[in-house]
């Protein structure tokens, strides 16, 4: 095999005085002159020797990365979405991409409501196969899962997410205190108790207040229990809001009358 070739020194058109002897010799125009502006430059055929480096390969091919038929991510049936429990969703499939530089992972996405933006769990390597990818739910409203595959040569990622499903919220039950009436000399002491009935909450927090009077809290706050020692003779009000992070009534309370007696 040949190929063509500059002589060294040619890369571009070369100018150089070029000298003519004796163009007349025996005549009386036998003079040595010069001629300027030759231009000098040309090409020859060589065989490949061994400082010649044949031209790289065209890079292969590959199809699109795509979702491969009926291989998106999808949720497993069984599942149950509520807070508490652990659901299970397999990752996708993808065909074409370059399989030495494509990457693929997982993630799972949960909001409060469908008017609020996705909360990302940590994307999870994974391979291009159906792989069971678990998560625990702590927060009632929505979760969906998503699978990714990246090719390093190509911009964006290719995601396949499953439907998204919703997880209930809680409810408070009804709130009473126990007692919701009764008497106590000044400085004397009484123990409330917040009684919560109905309901499904279990991530249940406890506010006190003294809501009008003079009383003092002798009792850690956030107890379903508390003791107060009132300081003032006259009515006094106690009051408890029980809350819930994962409940749609959150906060409920209600009321203890105390008179306190000089």
């Amino acid at each position: 095999m040949t190929h063509e070739k500059l002589v060294a020194g040619t890369e571009s058109p070369t100018r150089y005085t070029k000298i003519i002897r004796n163009p007349g010799a025996g005549t009386k125009y036998n003079r040595t002159y010069q001629e300027a502006g030759y231009v000098s430059r040309y090409t020859k055929t060589v065989a490949g020797g061994s400082s010649y480096s044949p031209p790289a390969p065209p890079e292969p091919e590959y199809e699109e990365l795509v979702v491969a038929p009926n291989g998106g991510a999808n949720l497993i049936a069984e599942n149950v979405y509520e807070i508490g429990q652990v659901v299970n969703a397999k990752t996708a499939i993808y065909t074409g991409g370059n399989p030495e530089t494509t990457t693929y992972s997982s993630r799972w996405q949960i909001r409060r409501t469908s008017s609020d933006g996705w909360e990302n769990s940590n994307w999870m390597n994974t391979t291009n196969e159906k792989n069971d990818h678990s998560y625990l739910i702590t927060k009632p409203g929505q979760i969906r899962f998503q699978s990714q595959a990246r090719d390093g040569s190509e911009d964006p990622a290719v995601i396949s997410s499953t439907s998204i499903k919703d997880v209930p919220f809680t409810e408070i039950g009804t709130v009473t205190i126990d007692p919701d009436s009764t008497a106590s000399a000044v400085m004397g002491n009484q123990t409330f108790t917040a009684v919560v009935t109905g309901g499904d909450a279990t991530d249940l927090a406890y506010k006190w207040t003294v809501r009008s009077g003079n009383a003092q809290l002798d009792t850690p706050d956030n107890q379903a229990s508390a003791t107060y020692t009132f300081i003032r003779d006259g009515q006094t009000q106690i009051q408890c809001a029980v809350s819930s992070a994962n409940s749609s009534n959150s906060p409920q309370s209600n009321i203890a009358f105390v008179l306190v007696n000089a």
